[in-house]
C-alpha cells in the first residue's frame, strides 16, 4: 500500500510540470473582463438579430421566434448575470458571476453558430462560425466558457447528427457515423483553439509576472521611509505610498485618498530660508519631450503643516514619467527632522568644542603665565613633566621654585583638592604665600603652618597637601618640611629610597609640619617631587609607592631631562585619565 502510494504521488509530481504549460484560468482584471465581454455581449445580441431575420426568411416567424428564442434566452441570462455582476448585487461571489455570465454568452454564440448550420442545411462553411466561437471563448482566459464552447460543438454536433440526417453534414460519412465526426470536429475545433490557449497562457506568464513585479515594487515603495507620490498633468496626486500618507495627509485618519486629487504644492509651504526658494518642477533638460510638471510644483526645501500646528521641514525632488498618459512625474517627499536635528546638533558641538578649545588655549596661558620661569642654579639640573586630567584642561597640581636670599633652592610641589581651574587657583594661592613666607626668612619647619594660618583667611576654602623641599647646590644637603603630602624620593645610582616627611595639609585643622626632614643628595643623585596622581591608580599606596622607587632607580642613568615624562608613561598606578599628574626631578651635576 504505502508503496503503491509512493507511487501514486510520483505519478502526480510527474504531471505536475506538464500542467504548468497549460493556462492556470487566472481571472482577468475586471476592467479587461469588462471590455471583453461587453465585446462579446453586443456581438451575441446582433447575431441574434441576424440568425432570427435569416430564420424569418427561411421558415416563417413561428419557425424563426422557436428557433431563435433559445438564443434569445442564453443572450437575456447573460446581459442580467452582466449586470448583477458588476453591481455586485445577487451574486454570491463575484468571480462565479462573471464565469456564468461568459458561459452564457457562450451558449448563445454557439446557439447562433448551430442555428446557421441548420438553416444552412449542414452546409460545411457555416461550421467556420464554430471556430470563431471558440477562439471568442479562449479570449476570456478561464476553464469555464472555454470547455462550455468545446462541449457544446461535440454535444450539439453528435445528439444532432444522430436525429437528423441533413441538417449538421451535408456529406455522407458524417452522415452514416456522425458521433465520430462530431469527435472529430470539437478536435479539429480544439487544435484550432491551440493557438489561443498558447497565447492565452503567455498572457497569464506575463500578467503573473507583472502582478509579482508591480506586488515587489508596492512593497519596497511602500517599505522606504521617503513620501513618493505619482502626479498627473495638473500636479495632482494620483497614488501616494504609505509614508507619504504620513508625512503630507489631512485629517483625523488619513489615508492615500485624502490625497488623491490634491494638488502638491497645496501640501507644502515654502522654506522661510532665501537660500532655498523653490523653483517650478520640471523635467530634468535633458529630456526635453517629457511634459513639464504642473506650475507651483515646488522642488528643494519646505514645510509640511501638521495637524497640531508644527512644521515639518522636507526636500522634494521630482522626476519625469515617459510612456504613461496619466502620471506625468513622481515626487520624492523627504522628511528632514532628523537632518535638521542633527545639522543643529552639530553646530551646537562644533560651538562648544570651540569654546573648550578657547578655554584650553586660556588654561594654557594661564598655566604657563604661573610656572615659574627656568631655574638657573650651577650644580643643578631641574626637569618637570606634567598631565591635566582627561576631562579637565587644568587642576590643581602645581610647583614652584626659586633662589632664596641663603643661595639654596627652594621647592614647592602642591596638591589642591578639586579639579579645573578652581583647583588651579587654589594652588596658586598656597604657592605664593609659601614664596613669600620663605622669602621673608620664616624657618621651614614652621612655613607650612604659617602659610596654613595666612591662607585660612585670604582662601578659607583652600584644602591642599604640600612638600617644600630646601637643596643647598654646594653640599647637596636637603631640607624637607610636608603638609599631608606623598614622601619624596632620592634616586641615586641603581637605587631609590623614601624620604618622609609627615604633617597636615593646608585647610586641615592645625596644618603644619610635624618635622623637617633631612637628607642629602650626592653628585648625580636625584631628588624626585610629584604628586599623588602617581599613585592613584590603585588602592594599595604602598603598592604604587614601591612600584614608582623601582621605575625611578630604573631610570636613573637617564638624561634629566628625560626620566619626569617617562615616569608618567611607565608607571602603571598613574591615573592620568582621573586625576592631575605631576613629578619634578632636581639632580645635583654629576662631579667633573
Amino acid at each position: 500500500m504505502a508503496a503503491h502510494s509512493q507511487t501514486g504521488q510520483g505519478r502526480r509530481r510527474r504531471r505536475l510540470p506538464r500542467a504548468r504549460w497549460l493556462p492556470q484560468g487566472t481571472p482577468l482584471p475586471d476592467d479587461i473582463w469588462r471590455g471583453r465581454h461587453r465585446t462579446f455581449l453586443v456581438t451575441t445580441w446582433l447575431a441574434c438579430a441576424a440568425a432570427f431575420g435569416w430564420a424569418l426568411s427561411a421558415g416563417g416567424p413561428v419557425h424563426a421566434l422557436l428557433d431563435c428564442l433559445p438564443i434569445a434566452a442564453a443572450a437575456s441570462a447573460a446581459t442580467a448575470l452582466t449586470v448583477l455582476t458588476v453591481a455586485g448585487a445577487g451574486v454570491t461571489s463575484r468571480r462565479w458571476g462573471r464565469e456564468a455570465a461568459s458561459c452564457a454568452v457562450m451558449v448563445a454564440l454557439m446557439g447562433v453558430a448551430a442555428l446557421a448550420v441548420h438553416l444552412s442545411g449542414g452546409l460545411i462553411e457555416t461550421h467556420f462560425l464554430f471556430f470563431i466561437a471558440v477562439g471568442a471563448a479562449a479570449a476570456y482566459q478561464t476553464w469555464a466558457p472555454f470547455l462550455t464552447a468545446v462541449g457544446f460543438v461535440v454535444v450539439h454536433h453528435g445528439v444532432l447528427a444522430s436525429t437528423s440526417e441533413h441538417e449538421i453534414f451535408n456529406h455522407p460519412a458524417a452522415q452514416q457515423h456522425p458521433w465520430l465526426w462530431a469527435l472529430v470536429h470539437g478536435a479539429l475545433l480544439a487544435l484550432a483553439a491551440a493557438v489561443g490557449i498558447a497565447s492565452w497562457r503567455a498572457d497569464e506568464v506575463v500578467r503573473a509576472r507583472l502582478s509579482a513585479l508591480g506586488a515587489r515594487s508596492r512593497l519596497i515603495v511602500g517599505s522606504i521611509d521617503d513620501g513618493v507620490l505619482a502626479l498627473d498633468a495638473g500636479g495632482r496626486v494620483v497614488e501616494a505610498n504609505p509614508a507619504a500618507v504620513r508625512l503630507l495627509g489631512r485629517g483625523p485618519s488619513p489615508d492615500a485618498r485624502s490625497l488623491t486629487g490634491r494638488r502638491l504644492d497645496e501640501l507644502l509651504e515654502a522654506a522661510g530660508d532665501e537660500r532655498h526658494q523653490p523653483h517650478q518642477l520640471h523635467p530634468a533638460p535633458a529630456a526635453p519631450a517629457a511634459p513639464a510638471a504642473p506650475a507651483g510644483e515646488a522642488a528643494g526645501l519646505h514645510r509640511v503643516r501638521r495637524r497640531d500646528g508644527s512644521c515639518t521641514p522636507v526636500a522634494v525632488t521630482a522626476a519625469p514619467v515617459h510612456g504613461d498618459e496619466r502620471v506625468r512625474v513622481v515626487a520624492t517627499v523627504r522628511d528632514l527632522s532628523s537632518v535638521v536635528r542633527a545639522d543643529s546638533a552639530e553646530r551646537a558641538l562644533l560651538e562648544l568644542t570651540e569654546r573648550e578649545h578657547a578655554q584650553r588655549r586660556d588654561v594654557a596661558a594661564l598655566l604657563t603665565a604661573v610656572r615659574p620661569p627656568a631655574l638657573r642654579v650651577q650644580g643643578l639640573q631641574v626637569a618637570v613633566a606634567y598631565e591635566p586630567a582627561a576631562h579637565a584642561p587644568a587642576g590643581g597640581d602645581l610647583y614652584d621654585w626659586l633662589v632664596l636670599p641663603s643661595g639654596e633652592a627652594l621647592f614647592i610641589v602642591v596638591d589642591a583638592m578639586g579639579r579645573g581651574t578652581a583647583a588651579t587657583r587654589q594652588a596658586l594661592a598656597v604657592t605664593t604665600t609659601v614664596r613669600t613666607l620663605a622669602v621673608a626668612g620664616c624657618p621651614l619647619d614652621e612655613l607650612v603652618a604659617r602659610a596654613g594660618a595666612v591662607l585660612e583667611v585670604t582662601h578659607p576654602e583652600a584644602m591642599a597637601t604640600v612638600l617644600i623641599a630646601v637643596l643647598d647646590p654646594r653640599t647637596g644637603r636637603v631640607r624637607l618640611a610636608g603638609g599631608g603630602h606623598p614622601p619624596a624620593v632620592v634616586v641615586a645610582a641603581g637605587r631609590a629610597d623614601q624620604v618622609q616627611a609627615e604633617g597636615l595639609g593646608i585647610g586641615y585643622p592645625q596644618p603644619g609640619s610635624f618635622a623637617v626632614t633631612e637628607a642629602h643628595l650626592a653628585p648625580g643623585d636625584g631628588l624626585l617631587l610629584y604628586t599623588d596622581g602617581l599613585l592613584e591608580g590603585t588602592r594599595d599606596i604602598d603598592a604604587g609607592l614601591r612600584e614608582l622607587t623601582a621605575t625611578a632607580a630604573a631610570l636613573a642613568d637617564l638624561p634629566v631631562d628625560e626620566v619626569p615624562a617617562r615616569l608618567l608613561t611607565e608607571v602603571s598606578t598613574c591615573a592620568r585619565d582621573d586625576d592631575d599628574c605631576l613629578a619634578v626631578l632636581v639632580r645635583r651635576s654629576p662631579a667633573p
